[in-house]
């Protein structure tokens, strides 16, 4: 039986990217750079959503996200005691290179700052304005700080008990074009999660993981785009006492780009993974499936930005 004090995150995502030697407007068909948060599965490097459009040789596009998540979570069975209540804001720093006319180089650096919710009052708040459940909420106060989880089959935990910040597991990939033209564009990818976090702080998890996907999109009109990313993680070990890692994990995203014009497109990005998970039934440690909506403004011939929630 188990007991979850408290619903999903509440992510407030901000996005800037400048992207270089591209037509002008594309940047508003680019994917959210977002993906799961939770601290006990960001840790296995799953990729950001990719472009399946690689950058002309000699060009680099970059981008610089920003995701801002607030979650209060507690949940527990026979076995298994979890409670989650923080607030965080990962920052990454990623770039494509194009090396050659079908081959890419991709890197994303991270750097992630965990502790109370400034946010906390604001979405209890937004819960009590629209009816929905407010969990436990009312009867935790505001700006706590907390990552907890513990196994009846380990006599260790993973507690975490103040702020922490630093610079979480470095990915590097490598990109193939399959396909392109005008309209339409597929490619493959593989990557590697370096080990430069630090798996006491959850920034990582002391040992490399591999990634596997295939990237896609197709122009419907004018300013308008369809893309989806799918494929699959290899996870290395656990941070979590008493649990396994799954062998494969997979994952993926589908994103319609709705152009309004030049400047203005509205975004709409449905994401979800399998469990990283063997040996639980907590919810807060399995699949996952996460609804992005917002929009994207062009601020110049190559630049643009795009704000979601989620």
């Amino acid at each position: 039986m188990s007991h979850k004090g408290s619903g999903a995150f509440l992510l407030l995502r901000v996005l800037t990217a400048s992207v270089a030697a591209i037509a002008a407007g594309s940047t508003l068909a680019s994917p959210f750079l977002t993906r799961d948060q939770n601290p006990f599965v960001l840790v296995y490097g799953q990729p950001l959503p990719t472009p399946a459009r690689l950058p002309q040789a000699g060009s680099l596009e970059y981008a610089l996200s920003l995701d801002i998540i607030n979650t209060l979570n507690a949940e527990s069975n026979n076995s298994e005691t979890l409670h989650v209540d923080f607030e965080s804001y990962n920052l990454t720093l990623g770039g494509i290179y194009g090396l050659n006319d079908d081959w890419a180089l991709k890197l994303d650096i991270p750097f992630i700052y965990r502790g109370g919710g400034v946010f906390d009052h604001a979405i209890d708040e937004w819960h009590k304005f629209f009816s929905l459940p407010r969990a436990s909420r009312p009867v935790v106060a505001d700006d706590q700080f907390g990552l907890f989880y513990a196994n009846s089959t380990s006599a260790n935990a993973t507690a975490l008990n103040a702020s922490n910040s630093g610079i979480t597991d470095i990915q590097l990939g490598l990109g193939h074009s399959l396909y392109q033209n005008k309209d339409h564009a597929i490619s493959a990818w593989a990557a590697i999660d370096l080990p430069v976090g630090n798996a006491s702080k959850l920034t990582g998890n002391d040992d490399l993981d591999y990634s596997l996907w295939l990237a896609g999109s197709s122009r419907t009109g004018e300013f308008s785009k369809l893309d989806a990313n799918l494929g699959l993680v290899l996870p290395g070990d656990s941070i979590l006492p008493g649990l396994e890692t799954e062998d494969l994990v997979f994952f993926g995203h589908a994103g319609l780009h709705l152009g309004l014009n030049r400047i203005l497109a509205l975004k709409l990005q449905l994401a979800g993974h399998s469990g990283y998970y063997k040996q639980t039934t907590l919810d807060f440690l399995g699949s996952a499936v996460i609804i992005v909506f917002g929009g994207s403004i062009n601020i110049g011939k190559c630049s643009a930005i795009d704000i979601g929630f989620s």
